[in-house]
């Protein structure tokens, strides 16, 4: 394995780490911060598949954009996360903020950059992660294509909008004990 998702996986497992002792902190957020701590787990091992899949050469073709087509609608409810950029950075401590410069700093690197080039489906495993953490401006591998245009008009600007507030929605019903107790059990996990 290379280097890279060594230290990718490091990274996002000190990160999830760090955000783990803040579950329990703040019972108004308790349920966005438990999944924020899922998402980044999940990340991590999807990624490790994804690179596993790419040495292997068994990777997908990535499938062409049907246009014309009308987006479906999701069958069921998506979990409420805070829409704006940097809410799990602003709302925990200076080490998820250290975890998230370590990042950054790993997604300059151009052999993580040939990975995301070669395996597009990275990209939006960690764009999601980028936002929630602030990391901006993102490297050109994770940047997205410009999207044409339906009608043949060009697109005109989005306006900008005014700075999210990360938790203007009530937070999602209370999670059950034992989640918290899942949570509670892995952080006294010994190393």
């Amino acid at each position: 394995m290379s280097s890279f998702i060594i230290l990718l996986g490091n990274i996002l497992a000190d990160l999830r780490a760090a955000v783990a002792p803040h579950v329990d902190r703040d019972r108004a957020r308790t349920p966005v911060l438990l999944l924020a701590w899922t998402r980044i787990g999940r990340a991590a091992s999807r990624l490790a598949a994804l690179y596993a899949r790419w040495q292997a050469g068994t990777l997908p073709r990535p499938r062409a954009p049907r246009p014309g087509r009308p987006r479906a609608t999701a069958a069921r409810p998506r979990p409420y996360f805070p829409a704006g950029r940097g809410w799990l950075a602003s709302t925990t401590d200076y080490q998820v903020r250290n975890h998230a410069s370590q990042l950054q700093h790993l997604l300059a690197r151009p052999d993580l950059a040939a990975f995301v080039a070669a395996a597009p489906q990275a990209g939006r495993i960690l764009r999601p992660l980028c936002h929630m953490l602030a990391i901006a401006p993102l490297p050109p591998a994770l940047d997205l294509p410009a999207r044409p245009a339906t009608d043949g008009k060009p697109r005109a600007p989005k306006p900008s909008a005014a700075p999210d507030r990360p938790f203007d929605r009530p937070p999602p019903r209370p999670l059950p004990r034992y989640v918290l107790a899942a949570v509670r059990a892995w952080r006294k996990k010994p190393a």
